[in-house]
């Protein structure tokens, strides 16, 4: 008997459910979810790397790091600026050079005022492995290129080191949750502008890991390292240390981290004629200066108020980092409680990047998300590996 119209359509919706399901069922099995997970990291990082490569956003901090590598063989304030800005334009659009000359009355001070402008480095200097990372690439890159290059390779080496990290922990699906996780606490941004914190994540982010494999003596090698990059990187290491004591690991190595470290942001401090804490402060938190000229500003504690209920106002609505690590936090909790953190170093860890997190807000109450990646991002992928998210209907098949 021939069938009918509709019998035959019923037939062919069936049989595309079928092959539907069996399509679904094949893809969603673990070895093909975790692959698709891989190369998902593995996309986003070429592409954040390549479109940053491309197309590098020129901050001021990019102007006042290449004048800070410049300062080796140029004293004079107008040779100096100069010679910057002869580094900096060729590569720069014309829309990032208004912006960075003209776009607010510090940044057309400083345009204007050479003297003014160098006075402003000292905040810059103290950045000494960096800086001289600056000058080792100049010969073969040129300035301005090698700034780009050190925000754009560290993100690679980070994002390759989640990668490895998780899949190193049998996590690889939960790169799919890494990946948004790490756009929003401010990945792309980092790898797009020029400044240090991408380098510096990928050492702290390297000797948190080391530490989670119990390679002390390594990791307190490169944190000591990271406080060239950024002095008050020191905040991570005392975190560490307070894990360590509290936490019942090994205390010497933390121990002798911290003290060699802080020896040396003090010196760094002293030789690179930084203006101090509370100066340094009040330009950043409380009202900027065209000049660091002889700035040593009495310290008034309406100003110190002023400067953390602004660090708070503009950290909670128009940054990500807090409502990122009130995340993590309640996800630390969860785990815990379902016997999923693993080892007491690892609970320790996510403990000293926790504090680590509020310390760095307490010292200096900045609340651009890019100061707190190194706590979040490490965080993250820490509790990820300990989750281990993963899919596989492989196994609900028939």
């Amino acid at each position: 008997m021939a069938m009918t119209e509709s019998q035959g359509g019923v037939v062919g919706w069936a049989l595309r459910t079928s092959l539907a399901e069996t399509l679904v069922k094949g893809l969603a099995t673990r070895t093909v979810v975790d692959r698709l997970a891989v190369f998902f990291m593995a996309l986003v990082i070429a592409g954040v790397a390549a479109y940053s490569w491309l197309r590098p956003a020129y901050n001021w901090d990019m102007v006042a790091y290449v004048a800070t590598a410049l300062e080796n063989r140029i004293d004079d304030p107008a040779a100096l600026h100069e010679r910057t800005w002869a580094e900096i334009e060729p590569g720069a659009r014309e829309a990032q050079l208004y912006h960075l000359q003209f776009s607010n009355p510090y940044n057309l001070h400083q345009w204007e005022n050479p003297a003014d402008f160098q006075s402003q480095l000292s905040m810059y200097r103290v950045k000494v492995l960096y800086v001289a990372m600056l000058r080792w690439l100049e010969p073969v890159a040129g300035l301005s290129t090698a700034s780009i290059l050190l925000s754009v390779l560290p993100s690679v080496v980070f994002g390759a080191l989640c990668l490895w990290w998780l899949a190193r922990e049998g996590a690889e699906q939960g790169l799919l949750l890494l990946v948004p996780f790490l756009a929003t606490a401010d990945f792309i941004t980092m790898t797009t502008m020029v400044t240090p914190d991408m380098l510096l994540a990928v050492m702290s982010l390297g000797a948190v890991l080391l530490l989670l494999r119990g390679r002390d003596g390594l990791a307190g090698l490169l944190l000591f390292a990271s406080v060239f990059v950024r002095p008050d990187n020191i905040i991570l290491i005392f975190a560490l240390l307070i894990a360590a004591v509290l936490f019942g690991w090994r205390l010497l190595p933390m121990l002798a981290t911290f003290v060699v470290s802080f020896a040396a942001c003090l010196l760094i401090s002293k030789f690179g004629d930084h203006p101090g804490w509370w100066a340094h402060f009040y330009f950043s938190c409380v009202q900027i200066q065209n000049s660091m000229t002889g700035f040593a500003p009495d310290f008034s504690l309406v100003d110190f108020t002023k400067g953390y209920v602004r660090g708070v106002a503009v950290a909670l609505t128009e940054n990500d980092w807090p409502g990122l690590f009130l995340v993590l936090i309640v996800g630390w909790a969860m785990l815990a409680r379902a016997g999923r953190i693993g080892s007491g170093r690892t609970n320790a860890l996510v403990f000293a990047l926790a504090i680590g997190t509020l310390g760095k807000f307490a010292s200096f109450p900045l609340p651009d998300d890019r100061f707190y990646f190194t706590f979040i991002a490490a965080m993250g992928v820490i509790l990820i590996a300990a989750w281990k998210p993963r899919v596989d209907l492989s196994a609900r098949a028939g």
